[in-house]
């Protein structure tokens, strides 16, 4: 469950880190009063899920009533990355003096945590990486024992951290992992974690992502917090999974392994899949043309590659909602169907009559380079 950034610091507060003084608003009025009672200037953020808000002129500094309610109309119901904006923070400015990123997440190779730090902070994460990857430290974290002092004062001081900062950086460190397993997280990060004119270390912004299935211990339910993206939305209302990438060729497979090894295998030819839809078992045509909707609909989608094993899901339903949504697409990217198993005689008929691409028995791979070798799906 992935959580607004007002959200993600009411975690570092209850762990003892300091936050802005803030309020949330869902109106320019709410969020007039909430900047009169914190005092001028302050930062007007959208309160999204998606990341590069600043870019999308979801974060605003203002001085007056004027600029904030101005800035208020623009970002509330503005689009960022897929997601309508329903809700502000508004939060009082404050004088940075430098800027540091801490995050903890999960390793996906090894499935252990990890804490990453840097001396400068603001940026996403993943660009510093790229970029300037000797700025950006790491060391495995232990989800029995926790990080003990002399470690951390080790590992800070090897990423930089200037003697003055080291011990209440250290603490601030020892805390995120604490916060990090208390809370069930599965990513916690600060950034820019800043050191303001005063000397004091404030979490200026945060990154929350809790293990679902922790939820019921942590006495929360997934409708809590942000609406999920549109394509999220749809997704859940006909009971699969839709999680958003960055590519330009879109996977819908039946079941979590299928989709993993096809996007391997999309990974391998064109880096990145768009998005990645799990129909799960049992899916009805109606259920599926939704699910070729929202891929055909995602941004950036020139291919889609659907993997499908019949087993519990029947091809012929499966053939009769994919053709059902290609008939009201007009401008469908292009796309191949790999299906085996329960009526995929009836299946594959289906589709040959609307002359698609059918792969019967050839492999993922094959149905990924039969996708990915055309112009429109590279």
């Amino acid at each position: 469950m992935r959580l607004l950034e007002y959200e993600g610091k009411e975690l570092l507060s209850k762990a003892g880190f300091a936050v802005p003084a803030e309020k949330t608003a869902a109106s320019e009025e709410e969020a007039s009063r909430a900047a009169a009672e914190l005092g001028y200037p302050v930062v007007l953020k959208a309160q999204v899920l998606a990341g590069g808000r600043g870019k999308a002129g979801g974060i605003r500094l203002v001085s007056s009533e004027k600029e904030l309610r101005e800035a208020a109309r623009a970002v509330l119901g503005m689009t960022i990355a897929d997601e309508r904006c329903a809700l502000l923070l508004v939060a009082k400015a404050v004088d940075i003096k430098r800027e540091m990123y801490v995050g903890i997440t999960i390793d996906a190779a090894e499935g252990k945590p990890v804490l990453i730090f840097s001396t400068e902070g603001g940026m996403e994460i993943e660009i510093l990486a790229k970029h300037a990857p000797e700025k950006v430290h790491t060391i495995r974290l232990s989800c029995l024992n926790p990080l003990r002092r002399h470690t951390a004062l080790e590992f800070l001081c090897r990423a930089g951290v200037p003697k003055d900062l080291l011990n209440p950086v250290c603490t601030a460190v020892q805390k995120l992992g604490e916060a990090f397993f208390r809370f069930d997280c599965t990513t916690l990060e600060i950034n820019p974690f800043v050191v303001t004119a005063g000397e004091e270390l404030i979490a200026l912004d945060a990154k929350a992502v809790m293990d679902d299935s922790a939820l019921k211990r942590q006495n929360r339910v997934q409708t809590d917090g942000a609406p999920a993206t549109e394509a999220e939305r749809r997704a859940a209302a006909i009971g699969v999974n839709f999680v958003s990438l960055e590519g330009n060729v879109a996977v819908i497979a039946g079941g979590a392994g299928l989709a993993m090894a096809t996007m391997d295998m999309v990974t391998r030819y064109v880096k990145q899949p768009a998005c990645f839809l799990d129909t799960g078992g049992g899916i009805r045509s109606e259920n599926m043309a939704e699910a070729l909707r929202i891929c055909c609909s995602y941004p950036g989608v020139k291919g889609v590659v659907i993997n499908i094993f019949g087993g519990i899901n029947n091809c012929a339903e499966v053939a009769r909602g994919i053709i059902k949504a290609l008939d009201a697409e007009k401008n469908a990217p292009a796309l191949v169907i790999k299906m085996r198993g329960h009526s995929q005689d009836e299946g594959w008929a289906l589709l040959e009559e609307r002359k698609l691409p059918v792969i019967k028995y050839g492999t993922t791979e094959d149905a990924v380079k039969t996708r990915c070798a055309s112009p429109e799906g590279s």
